[in-house]
């Protein structure tokens, strides 16, 4: 895939360059100076497609919000896409990703563990793997969820969050607190 430059307002306006990769906010691609490459947001370019998974990653760039690690080929996208449109019975219009985990076994199998909302009604959990480095194969289950266990487990993914908050403030709170000891300390160790 290419990006080409739309903002007038950029130097690099007309620029066409080689994607090196994307996620859901900006597209990074190769670029001739400086470090190699540059981060460009999606309203400042448009991508050009050269095959058809780019063409797929262009019409939906929401399905980029689901996490690849190495060795997952992009085509795990379109057969995902493919696999919740026939569970859905309906074009999908919205995906929202609520957790997104990820393991793998020493045999190089990985397995993902996905919650999201679809069209902002149908919540589903979908548990999917597949080879490392393998375009297809992939074993996908989709479960609906009923209305009641999906607002149960919201609840308890933001109780979970907000404890993880809880404990990320403690520990912000001890490296102020050194921070400051460290400043007032007559004494510097070397």
């Amino acid at each position: 895939m290419e990006a080409k430059v739309i903002n007038n307002k950029l130097d690099d306006f007309g620029g066409i360059f080689k994607v090196r990769r994307m996620n859901f906010d900006n597209i990074i691609v190769n670029y001739p100076t400086g470090s190699g490459i540059k981060s460009f947001s999606f309203e400042d370019i448009e991508c050009v497609s050269q095959n058809n998974i780019d063409e797929f990653l262009i019409k939906h760039k929401n399905f980029l919000k689901i996490k690849l690690k190495r060795g997952i080929s992009v085509t795990f996208y379109n057969a995902l896409y493919e696999s919740l449109k026939i569970e859905i019975e309906e074009e999908i219009e919205n995906l929202d990703v609520l957790r997104d985990k990820y393991k793998i076994n020493k045999r190089g199998i990985w397995d993902k563990e996905i919650l999201l909302i679809i069209n902002n009604k149908f919540p589903l959990e979908v548990m999917a793997s597949g080879q490392n480095f393998k375009r297809n194969g992939y074993n996908i289950i989709i479960n609906k969820i009923e209305r009641d266990n999906f607002m149960e487990i919201c609840d308890a993914e933001i109780k979970n969050i907000n404890s993880e908050i809880e404990l990320k403030k403690g520990i912000l709170s001890s490296f102020r607190e050194a921070i400051e000891q460290f400043k007032h300390s007559n004494k510097i160790s070397k």
